[in-house]
């Protein structure tokens, strides 16, 4: 956006206008005695880019409005301003493509101009934790210092309601990601209320599987052997259907039934008999943890009694028992989860000796019934088919089963793994939010320019007696050695100031597709430079200006800087007491600018 004009209407017949100030290619130069009207076309100009300039009340009450015709990529903008209708009210239009909107409020006018720009302002953290996101007049003071405050800080904004406003305005007009943004804030509480939902599904899950694996073989060499044992089984029941010989093949299958079952219940005994000599361990071994949890107990009595007795500590907390008293409270929280530990086994051992005693009194069961059905002499050869199905389907059927709860016991598995690889990815993620921001290669870099920048900037400025090692933090604070901007004044801390805004404006209008093209000194302290520094400034400043399409507007009491071809020169136009004035009737204007 390159300026282009500026023009004050009058309120009624008797208010003050200005002519169409047109400004500058490279520098527009405002130069006039204190007391001509500078500031007020200056502010009238902030004020057009939002900027909520106070003026006084002989303005408000003898002009209209101030109207700017910008550029943007070769199209006019056209923003108006009212004046009249108080310093707390906001009023203004906005004019681009053949489209006029109209704003009473500073969010709307900075979000429809920031549109017009090209710039999309992020949704950053108020100073009171809620959504916000820059205005023109959070951004415009990087580009604007005005007479009152801009001198005094590297950054001094109408209002501060950005959580680190300035950090935050600087990545913003660079096209780095915010310090604070409130998309990444609201996302990292969703993500951390999303990890505690998954938390709590994993735990149930867990012990869902948990309850479906006691007494499960998961082994991969048991789902052969299961898959093979139905195989074998579905065979077994076709090849008797199919049988020619129904009573030798019935017998046949029966024999084998038995001797099935039979090793089938020796294995269950062993096993039993395996998990009661556990469960009798475990019993043996909380007996002597009990004894010795006794033992601490008395040692810990034993202390207390010795502490009461004057003879040997005479004095109050002497410390003769600490290392005891010390050794008492680990030893008794180890031997205390020793306890627990052993409890849940015993605990998980006496729920599988039960479901194997119930096991082997249905085993004993069907062995009883299988022997009965071979040796009884009443039983025909069908019975005995009949019987040898029945069994060989009961088998087929518990086989079937088994894998069933194999597979659903991998169904619940692969769940739980993939909740456990999503709270992973939950976890990187929160990571990712909470460091985001805090500092990255890009801001990196441009923290290393500015440095370099403003260096170059207070050589120029002849800034003496400050150390040259500048460094920038992360909330864009700078550090002149070990001193901050703020231990300056006078002289010093303008030239630091100004070195600052040349060093942001030399780097930011480095790229051209950066919409801001100009910078705005509102009368410098120039009692507190040599005119030959400040000469030395805005001739660089020109340059700059010059070899990358950016322009400089200068307002000027004293210093009557000289203006070239590329150049405009803004000039008091009206009749006033005293003095030509900036604004005045139609009636009062002594020349043409």
């Amino acid at each position: 956006m390159r300026l282009k004009h500026l023009r004050i209407e009058p309120l009624g017949e008797a208010g003050w206008e200005s002519p169409l100030l047109t400004f500058g290619h490279r520098t527009t130069l405002i130069f006039a005695p204190n007391g001509s009207g500078k500031t007020p076309v200056l502010q009238s100009l902030a004020a057009c880019l939002g900027f909520p300039s106070k003026f006084r009340e002989d303005i408000l009450g003898k002009c209209a409005a101030a109207t700017l015709t910008a550029d943007v990529e070769g199209k006019d903008l056209v923003i108006r301003r009212a004046f009249a209708s108080g310093q707390k009210e906001f009023t203004a239009t906005i004019s681009f493509e053949g489209t006029t909107s109209e704003h009473f409020s500073e969010a709307t006018f900075s979000t429809a101009l920031f549109a017009v720009l090209g710039l999309t302002p992020p949704a950053l953290v108020s100073t009171n934790k809620q959504a916000t996101q820059p205005y023109i007049s959070t951004v415009l003071p990087l580009f604007y210092l005005n007479q009152g405050d801009g001198y005094t800080a590297a950054y001094k904004a109408p209002a501060s309601f950005i959580e680190d406003q300035f950090v935050e305005m600087v990545r913003f007009v660079f096209g780095l990601n915010p310090k604070h943004s409130y998309d990444v804030k609201k996302s990292l509480i969703e993500e951390k209320e999303a990890l505690e939902a998954i938390n709590r599904k994993i735990v149930v899950l867990q012990r869902q599987v948990e309850t479906q694996s006691q007494g499960l073989d998961l082994t991969e060499g048991n789902r052969t052997a299961l898959a093979h044992r139905v195989a074998t089984l579905s065979s077994q029941i076709d090849n008797l259907r199919a049988s020619v010989d129904a009573s030798g093949a019935a017998n046949s299958t029966l024999t084998d039934l038995l001797r099935q079952k039979e090793q089938q219940i020796r294995t269950a005994q062993t096993e039993l008999s395996e998990l009661q000599s556990r469960i009798a361990g475990i019993e043996t071994i909380r007996s002597e943890i009990e004894g010795e949890i006794s033992t601490l107990g008395l040692n810990e009595e034993a202390r207390r009694v010795f502490i009461s007795f004057q003879e040997i500590c005479r004095a109050p907390n002497c410390g003769l028992f600490v290392g005891s008293s010390e050794s008492y409270g680990k030893n008794l929280l180890y031997l205390r989860d020793q306890l627990k530990d052993l409890e849940r086994n015993a605990a998980r051992a006496e729920v599988r000796a039960e479901l194997l005693q119930a096991r082997l009194s249905e085993l004993t069961a069907d062995r009883n019934a299988l022997a009965a059905k071979l040796g009884s002499p009443e039983s025909g050869s069908i019975d005995r088919l009949v019987s040898a199905v029945h069994e060989l389907t009961k088998q087929l059927v518990e086989t079937e089963g088994q894998r069933a709860s194999i597979e659903a016991t991998d169904s619940e598995r692969s769940k739980l793994f993939r909740l456990e690889q999503e709270r992973s990815r939950i976890h990187d993620r929160i990571e990712e939010l909470s460091a985001s921001g805090r500092t990255d290669n890009e801001f990196n870099r441009l923290r290393v320019r500015l440095r370099e920048l403003a260096v170059k900037w207070m050589d120029i400025l002849e800034a003496q007696n400050v150390p040259r090692n500048v460094d920038i933090d992360l909330e864009f604070r700078f550090r002149f050695g070990a001193e901050t901007l703020d231990l300056f004044s006078g002289s010093t801390k303008i030239r630091l100031v100004l070195a600052i805004h040349a060093a942001l404006f030399e780097h930011y209008i480095s790229e051209p597709s950066n919409p801001f093209r100009f910078l705005i000194l509102d009368t410098p302290k120039q009692q507190e430079l040599h005119t030959s520094d400040l000469a030395k400034y805005l001739t660089a400043l020109e340059s700059l200006c010059l070899a990358n399409n950016a322009q400089l507007i200068i307002s000027s009491t004293e210093y009557n800087h000289p203006t070239l071809q590329w150049d405009t020169r803004w000039l008091p136009s009206y009749k006033g007491q005293g003095r030509p004035m900036y604004l005045g009737r139609p009636a009062d204007r002594i020349s043409a600018q």
